[in-house]
């Protein structure tokens, strides 16, 4: 996205006009339709833009199309013949007309939500930043909370949302605003700015996580938005988030009830606890302290471990110690040695 995807492929495509821009487009989603019945749509932008660096389609991959057993990179070869395809997660970036066109397939039943978050560039993006002060996540599949198992890392997203209209809502964005679509870019700004839950500091660099803000420096975008905010001096805060966000988990709940938020965590709390015992009392560095061992031998032992103990193993570490677990293993690492 962005018209650069091609770059390291040494071509340059053209930034086009709108009139051009829409006669690219159209082409091609007639080409889609009629040779292999798949339904695309445009991602809006704002509507007095003036060129275009790209055109992003969303690509409803249902399941007619997937019997179809289509494969996108050969499509766009022989339909489009471009100089070069490259493939970024899944996202098939080519060039037709000197311009880059970009191919997102979207499952049938995230096409309402990607729709809603692709468009009208950089709103999805700067939602997401006041979400993730709940401990949420934004993107073009819905709303999701995210749980951190015991070492601190994310291991599962819960679902949320998928409904544009409530996802809106609660982050106290409004939605019939959205619909009703934007002429210029700075209607954009004031449409996330206006939001109750609006606060300067959120969007700031020095705030953002490293990654966040490696990849938020390279969307020019966002650098319009923080532009926007210096040069009309919003530096306000319609709300101060805590910086405890388990104070917001039953807010969360109440507002999206479907979601069974706590109940889905207490399940994945009372698995965590387990997982945390597990790893307290066999892991590697006890290992390491028990016989001279280190590296891929290892990871190789405890795996051979575990599937020799096979469906007891959580049972047998939960239920021994530390010393009886040391024993167990010692005996077993030697008849494995053999």
């Amino acid at each position: 996205m962005g018209g650069r995807a091609l770059l390291q492929y040494d071509i340059i495509t053209e930034r086009k006009s709108t009139q051009d821009f829409n006669f690219i487009s159209g082409v091609i989603q007639d080409k889609l339709k009629e040779s292999v019945g798949l339904e695309s749509s445009i991602v809006k932008c704002y509507h007095n833009k003036e060129t275009h660096g790209d055109l992003d389609l969303l690509l409803k991959i249902d399941s007619n199309f997937s019997k179809k057993n289509i494969n996108l990179k050969d499509y766009i070869q022989e339909t489009f013949n471009p100089r070069a395809i490259h493939n970024n997660g899944g996202v098939f970036s080519f060039d037709v007309h000197n311009f880059q066109v970009d191919f997102i397939p979207i499952n049938e039943s995230d096409w309402e939500t990607a729709n809603t978050y692709y468009s009208y560039d950089p709103i999805g993006n700067l939602m997401g930043k006041t979400f993730h002060k709940f401990n949420l996540s934004y993107g073009w599949n819905g709303l999701y909370y995210k749980f951190r198992n015991f070492n601190g890392r994310l291991s599962q997203n819960i679902l949320i949302s998928k409904d544009a209209r409530k996802i809106f809502t609660f982050g106290g964005y409004n939605y019939k605003r959205y619909l009703q679509g934007f002429d210029e870019l700075e209607e954009i700004f004031e449409f996330i700015i206006n939001s109750k839950f609006f606060n300067s500091k959120t969007f700031q660099l020095e705030n953002l996580t490293q990654i966040d803000r490696k990849r938020n420096r390279k969307r020019k975008s966002y650098s319009q938005f923080l532009n926007y905010l210096k040069q009309r001096k919003v530096t306000w805060d319609n709300f101060t988030f805590d910086d405890d966000k388990d104070v917001y988990i039953e807010y969360i709940n109440n507002y999206f009830p479907e979601s069974h938020l706590i109940d889905n965590l207490n399940i994945l709390k009372e698995k965590d606890e387990i997982n945390k015992k597990l790893s307290e009392k066999f892991n590697g560095y006890l290992i390491m302290d028990w016989i001279p061992i280190n590296g891929k031998e290892l990871g190789v032992a405890i795996k051979e471990f575990k599937l020799y103990l096979g469906e007891d193993y959580k049972k047998f570490i939960l239920e021994n110690t530390i010393d009886d677990i040391k024993q167990v293993f010692i005996k077993f690492y030697n008849e494995y040695q053999k």
